[in-house]
């Protein structure tokens, strides 16, 4: 079955050949993206976040592998010129005709800017470049080995700006770098751009008064520990706590697990329908093993919502109890340590209502100071339009 689908993908490629490379060839854009997905997902809103804030200068996108979905696939084309491979992105002996023909284009083009994420083609393209193609890359979490931070560290030379989420992770690529012998030179060329979030120009204060709504919002990954997240309300429901848990995303084979207090909701593709669940909610939560800054995080947090998280990524630089902008739970790896962690910080929070109205009101204004769009938009624009 699989070999068939494989055959099938790679027919479907040849056939959608000759219109990658019309689009290729008729595009006058200086900018060229290389992302691996437009489906629903942090990153990808990320990804449409940084195309927009150069849209007018019309950028070429390339989906450089095979998306679950189409849920944010025509806001990539309102904002680029999208160009999915397909199997050329990804086939070995397509990947390497389709990375020529790619790299003649933007050889020839002046002032050309290629930038990637999670795209092993985009840095398998890296040393087909001329050296005056400004080379940049966004980093989303720090994983380290047998990640993109890996894949990369033979072309280290070759990328003249990394673009990174916060503090924390300039420390862990100095780290790694000196443990793979690379010249700490490099780490100058590293950039820190958080991502942003729309803010809501009018909104009503919460009141945390009676039971606490928990919004879990991710898609079905590993990475994003659902379990945990289910044993933690059903452990809440044993204890009588006051919260009732929302799960927003495509969890449909957990349906048969769920507790009393955990309310089911397929995937949203609308954002203002997501917002809705964001306003009447109380708390954001997300059990992820490893993350960089979710959207999802942001996202409630400018609705007033309180997030109680692992402490992944670079959460814990902007999200603590210390600044009152939130809870951060050690990411344990043992999933019983992992689950009585978060459930100590639930009780806490059912014990001490009266901090939370504060809390909410400090986690808005973070957002307005270190994530609007403004602070976004320049950086972007001054990163990847060359005068």
């Amino acid at each position: 079955m699989l070999r068939i689908r494989n055959w099938l993908a790679t027919l479907k490629s040849i056939i959608k050949y000759p219109s990658i490379i019309k689009r290729l060839n008729k595009s006058e854009a200086s900018i060229f993206f290389f992302f691996p997905y437009y489906h629903i997902g942090g990153a990808e809103r990320v990804h449409l976040d940084i195309l927009s804030a150069v849209n007018h200068k019309k950028p070429v996108c390339f989906i450089t592998d095979l998306s679950t979905n189409n849920d944010l696939k025509n806001q990539y084309i309102k904002n680029s010129t999208l160009i999915e491979l397909f199997r050329w992105g990804k086939k070995k002996s397509f990947k390497k005709h389709m990375q020529k023909k790619i790299a003649v284009k933007i050889n020839k083009t002046n002032n050309a800017v290629v930038f990637g994420c999670n795209s092993h083609f985009f840095y398998d393209l890296l040393p087909l470049l001329k050296k005056d193609v400004k080379k940049i890359d966004l980093i989303h979490a720090f994983i380290g080995n047998n990640s993109f931070e890996e894949w990369s560290i033979p072309l280290i030379s070759l990328i003249d700006k990394r673009i990174v989420l916060g503090p924390k992770h300039v420390l862990k690529l100095a780290s790694y770098y000196s443990e793979k012998n690379i010249n700490e030179e490099y780490l100058k060329r590293v950039l820190i751009i958080p991502n942003k979030v729309e803010i809501p120009t009018n909104f009503s204060k919460k009141s945390f008064e009676n039971n606490l709504t928990v919004l879990f919002i991710a898609r079905d990954s590993p990475e994003k520990r659902i379990p945990v997240f289910l044993k933690v309300a059903s452990k809440c429901e044993e204890l009588g706590l006051p919260f009732i848990f929302t799960m927003i995303g495509d969890f449909e084979n957990y349906r048969y697990e769920l507790t009393k207090n955990v309310n089911f909701i397929p995937r949203i593709k609308d954002k203002s329908q997501l917002n809705l669940h964001y306003a009447k909610s109380h708390l954001v939560m997300l059990t992820s093993s490893y993350e960089g800054f979710p959207m999802v995080l942001l996202e409630g947090m400018a609705l007033g919502n309180i997030p109680i998280i692992t402490d992944v990524g670079e959460v814990s630089s902007w999200v603590n109890e210390s600044s009152g902008t939130g809870f951060i739970v050690e990411n344990y790896s043992d999933t019983e340590h992992l689950i009585s962690g978060f459930v100590d910080k639930l009780t806490f929070i059912a014990n001490h209502k009266e901090l939370l109205p504060e809390m909410s009101m400090n986690v808005i204004n973070l957002i307005k100071k270190s994530f609007n769009e403004e602070s976004f938009t320049k950086k972007y624009r001054d990163l990847l339009i060359l005068k």
